[in-house]
């Protein structure tokens, strides 16, 4: 099943989930963004449906802590399990595995031709 499309962006926190954002998946590619940040990188997608995405995250203006920082660049695993329209995951730093931020994501859309 091809995972390719455009997909909402939820982290969980303290307070329940919050939307972050949009991701446009293609093809082992990713980018996307939401009003304080861009993201870009690749992915990967294994037959039993997890996916594994190595992202490169640019913050500016309002920057958020993430994984008790608040840094420009940041480069981040999400690991996820895929289930039709829906992803569910956690998010670590690669030198940091030990901490994770619960992510989801749910397709909205294709891509554009």
């Amino acid at each position: 099943m091809s995972i390719n499309g455009v997909w909402s962006t939820d982290i969980g926190g303290a307070y329940g989930w919050d939307a972050i954002g949009t991701a446009f998946l293609e093809d082992g590619r990713v980018s996307g963004g939401g009003r304080y940040h861009y993201v870009f990188g690749e992915y990967e997608e294994s037959a039993d449906g997890r996916i594994v995405l190595k992202l490169e995250v640019r913050q500016f203006g309002n920057k958020r802590a993430l994984f008790g920082q608040k840094k420009g660049e940041l480069s981040i695993v999400v690991t996820a399990q895929v289930n039709g329209d829906k992803m569910l995951g956690e998010a670590t730093m690669p030198a940091h595995a030990e901490y994770g931020i619960p992510v989801r994501f749910k397709r909205r859309g294709k891509l554009p031709k």
